[in-house]
C-alpha cells in the first residue's frame, strides 16, 4: 500500500514512524512546508511541498489512503481535496475546528465513496473498553450521572515548545481546549450514546498568552434523564484526566493519569491498575491497523465521518439530538 501523511508535527512524524513500521507498506509521501524533513534518510519516503505534486489513487504520484496530521482549520479543505482524488482518510481528532463546512466533506466523501476514520485514539485505551463492558454488564446498576474532567497546565503540553505560538492558544488555526481535548466527548459518545439535549460554556479566563479557550463546562442529558457533565481546561497545574459514574448499585473511577479503576458495588471494593490498560502510546498503532484492517475488509470504520460530525454538534452552545 502506499500512504500520504498530511502535516509533520508531532502527530505527522508519530504517524510516519507507525507506517514504516507497517507490513505492507510500500511507500510514504509527506505533504508539509516544511522540507526539514528531507533529512530523513529513508528511500520510501518522499517530501512534497503542496497538494498540486500529490496524484490520484493509482497514479505514481498518489496514495491509496492519507492520513491528515495537519492543523485542524485545514483538515476540511485537505480532506475534501484529498477525497476528490479518491483516497481514503484517517484525520486526527477533531474533525474540524468548526461545523461550518461539514458539508463540503460529506458531499465529496458522498460522490467518491471513500472511507474516512476519525482518529480519536481513546476508544482503543484497554480501560474504556473495560469500563464499556462494565457498564455494559450492569456493574453499577441504571447509570444516574457521570463526571468526565480533563485538565493540564498549556505551557506544560509539549517541552521545549513556547505555548503562545503553538495552534492550540490561536482560535485562528484551530485552537481552543474544547477542540484539543474534544476526546473526552467521543469517549462519552462511546460509553453512552447520544444525549437527547446539551448546554455548554466556554471561555478565556485565565492569564495565558492566547485567544482561544482556556475552560469549557457541558452538561449533557440523556433520553432515560441520565445526566454526563464534561469539565476540560488548559489550567490545571497537576494533570488530571478521570471518569467517575454512579448507578443505582454502585459507582467506578477511572483515573486516566493515576492508572487506577476503582469499583464499588454493594459493599464491596475492586481496584484495577494494571498498566496495559492506560498506555496511550499503544493505541496509535492500535487505531492504524484497525484502519488498515476495515480498509482491506471493505468495512466502514468506526468513529467514522457522522461520528466527527456528532462531536462537533456537541461542542456548541447547546442542541438537540438530530
Amino acid at each position: 500500500m502506499k500512504a500520504l501523511v498530511a502535516g509533520f508535527g508531532s502527530a505527522g512524524k508519530r504517524h510516519l514512524s507507525n507506517l514504516l513500521d507497517t507490513e505492507g507498506m510500500d511507500s510514504v509521501t509527506v505533504l508539509t512546508r516544511h522540507r526539514s524533513g528531507e533529512r530523513h534518510g529513508t528511500p520510501s519516503v518522499r517530501f512534497v511541498g503542496s497538494l498540486d505534486e500529490v496524484g490520484e489513487k493509482g497514479e505514481p504520484t498518489g496514495a491509496d489512503f492519507a492520513i491528515l496530521a495537519n492543523e485542524t482549520c485545514k483538515h476540511l479543505e485537505t480532506a475534501v481535496a484529498l477525497a476528490r482524488k479518491g483516497m481514503d482518510l484517517f484525520i486526527e481528532k477533531p474533525l474540524s475546528h468548526s461545523i461550518e463546512g461539514v458539508e463540503s466533506l460529506v458531499d465529496a466523501v458522498g460522490k467518491s465513496g471513500v472511507r474516512v476514520f476519525v482518529a480519536y485514539n481513546m476508544r482503543f485505551l484497554g480501560v474504556i473498553r473495560m469500563l464499556k463492558d462494565k457498564l455494559k454488564g450492569g456493574s453499577v446498576g441504571e447509570p444516574y450521572f457521570a463526571r468526565i474532567e480533563a485538565g493540564q497546565f498549556l505551557p506544560h503540553w509539549r517541552p521545549g515548545a513556547d505555548y503562545r505560538k503553538g495552534y492550540s492558544g490561536s482560535r485562528k488555526r484551530g485552537g481552543g481546549v474544547h477542540l484539543d481535548l474534544s476526546h473526552e466527548l467521543d469517549y462519552m459518545r462511546f460509553l453512552f450514546g447520544d444525549p437527547v439535549s446539551w448546554k455548554t460554556a466556554r471561555a478565556g479566563v485565565s492569564s495565558l498568552e492566547i485567544d482561544s479557550e482556556d475552560v469549557f463546562e457541558g452538561i449533557y442529558r440523556y433520553e432515560n434523564g441520565f445526566i454526563c457533565s464534561v469539565h476540560l481546561d488548559y489550567l490545571q497545574r497537576r494533570k488530571t484526566r478521570k471518569i467517575t459514574v454512579v448507578g443505582s448499585k454502585g459507582r467506578v473511577e477511572c483515573d486516566l493519569v493515576e492508572g487506577s479503576m476503582v469499583s464499588e458495588s454493594r459493599g464491596s471494593t475492586e481496584r484495577i491498575d494494571d498498566e496495559s490498560l492506560f498506555g496511550l502510546d499503544g493505541t496509535y498503532k492500535d487505531e492504524l491497523v484497525y484502519f488498515l484492517g476495515a480498509l482491506k475488509s471493505g468495512k466502514e470504520p468506526e468513529p467514522g465521518l457522522q461520528d466527527g460530525i456528532a462531536v462537533l454538534r456537541l461542542l456548541e452552545d447547546s442542541g438537540v439530538r438530530q
